[in-house]
């Protein structure tokens, strides 16, 4: 057929077309273009020359559906509608829609009429809307969270994809509604959620809490709850919305927490039994000790001293030297006794933390040394100010056996100093007792505070090694610690820090 008629309608209406804003073509029965408005040609150039396929106008899919479209026009003389989508000369995604209208001559269909309709915005809308909806549902499977929508006025309410997931339902096998809603709820917790729904009813208030559901498979979940009402211009409840989340995990590992304390609390109080006990053994213990080896050493020294009244030209040399070796012994016996109970005490005994002048202290000590030793002239120097938070039995002890220490390892030189006082450690006060005696070679230092450890020969020095790991143990309990800087024949420091 030939074209020439709907070139002659065409014509008629082509001052209105040419100025359109849409882009407008027409196209004979052949499929050839007979119009092409100026809106068409700046979007397809000389492709929308007349007497040029229309088909060519478009690629990819959009050409079959021109093609459908025209040909269900052209034989039926309804109208058809399709979508096709581009990439611009900018390289930027528009989209359209094409509506086909037939041309006709008498009664005869000439040919079809394309008007676009740019749906860019509405279609960018659309994608935007769907990606915002496949967030939420993703969103809603990776948080557990359903959510549901009731018209008050409807007997059923509107349940999302998630919060069916949650209840282990399907939208085929159950029809969502307040009544078949309760029946899944736990008993113990079906009047709760009862009184809240009540409430959001009757006081308009939004609730949010836990509850337990069956699933259908008999398994119980934990759930929890929000629920919201909405008010129409009149205050009057029109509808609910609410979102539910499924705890159960949280639920679990929170029962399993508790289990676990529950169990560590059994532990612990075991173990402080076992402490208990064990402490009443080294109690036990000491006064074994203090008995069973005091009195023997006692009896030794007793006898020791009986034969030694007796005039020593009565008693051979040999019997002179062993019985006073025999008082030695029993001396550094009844010595190492003191030290190893004196050692069980400040290991077990109870603190009770006050404020100490530890200058005070300091210059008690000094002083009852003295008086042991009058022979003895040491300068002491002892910082004003010291103070510290510690329990007053135990750092009496600690004090005693540093500055004895001191005292003790300074007698060998000429003009023996001390000085005890406070030093900056990365920005922390530490007390110091400081001493220029005999010192010690720091590659030794690792045995410093090990019980029964003596770095120099109990013929330069007495003592037992006991006391450093008395004051180690101290601090210690104290949450502190201690340390030693020296160099043997320059003198040594102690340092230690308390919280």
């Amino acid at each position: 057929m030939s074209a020439e008629p709907s070139a002659n309608r065409i014509d008629s209406l082509r001052w209105a077309l040419e100025t359109s804003l849409s882009v407008v073509y027409a196209a004979g029965a052949d499929g050839l273009l007979i119009f092409a408005n100026g809106a068409a040609r700046a979007r397809w150039h000389d492709a929308a020359t007349a007497g040029m396929p229309a088909i060519g106008l478009f690629s990819g899919d959009a050409r079959g559906h021109l093609a459908d479209v025209a040909a269900r026009v052209l034989t039926t003389g309804e109208s058809g509608v399709f979508d096709a989508g581009d990439v611009g000369p900018a390289g930027v995604r528009a989209w359209a829609s094409f509506a086909l209208s037939p041309l006709r001559e008498d009664d005869a269909i000439t040919g079809y009429l394309c008007i676009a309709t740019d749906t860019t915005a509405l279609k960018r809308s659309e994608l935007r809307l769907r990606r915002s909806e496949q967030l939420m549902v993703d969103t809603q499977g990776v948080a557990h969270l359903g959510t549901w929508e009731w018209d008050v006025s409807e007997p059923t309410a509107e349940w999302s994809d998630e919060l069916y997931q949650i209840y282990g339902l399907t939208r085929e096998q159950y029809t969502p509604s307040y009544e078949a809603y309760l029946t899944m709820v736990h008993p113990d917790d079906r009047q709760r959620v009862i009184d809240a729904t009540n409430r959001v009813f009757h006081e308009h208030v939004q609730y949010s809490h836990d509850e337990r559901i069956f699933r259908p498979d008999g398994s119980l979940r934990y759930l929890h709850t929000w629920a919201y009402p909405v008010l129409d211009d009149t205050g009057k409840l029109v509808r609910l919305v609410g979102v539910c989340q499924d705890i159960t995990d949280q639920k679990l590992a929170e029962e399993q927490v508790l289990q676990l304390n529950a169990a560590l609390e059994r532990r612990v109080a075991e173990r402080t039994r076992t402490i208990e006990t064990s402490l009443r053994d080294v109690e036990a213990f000491n006064a074994t000790v203090s008995h069973d080896l005091r009195a023997p050493l006692s009896v030794i020294q007793l006898s020791c001293q009986v034969i030694s009244q007796r005039k020593e030209h009565d008693l051979p040399p040999q019997v002179v030297e062993s019985v006073a070796r025999i008082r030695r012994s029993a001396s550094y016996m009844t010595e190492l006794v003191d030290d190893l109970l004196a050692l069980a005490h400040v290991s077990n005994a109870p603190i009770e933390c006050s404020e100490i002048d530890l200058s005070q202290l300091c210059g008690e000590i000094v002083s009852n040394l003295r008086f042991a030793s009058p022979e003895r002239t040491v300068t002491v120097e002892i910082a004003p100010g010291l103070r510290c938070s510690g329990d007053p039995s135990l750092m009496r002890a600690a004090m005693e056996n540093l500055i004895g220490n001191a005292w003790k390892y300074s007698s060998r030189v000429l003009h023996p100093r001390i000085a005890i006082g406070t030093v900056d450690v990365n920005g922390r006060a530490a007390f110091c007792v400081r001493d220029n005696g005999a010192g010690f070679d720091m590659k030794e230092a690792h045995r410093l505070f090990a019980p029964f450890e003596r770095l120099h020969a109990s013929t330069e020095f007495g003592g037992t090694g006991v006391g450093l790991a008395a004051v180690q143990r101290i601090m210690h309990r104290h949450g502190g610690r201690i340390w030693a800087q020296s160099e043997p024949g320059q003198g040594a420091t102690f340092f230690f820090e308390l919280p």
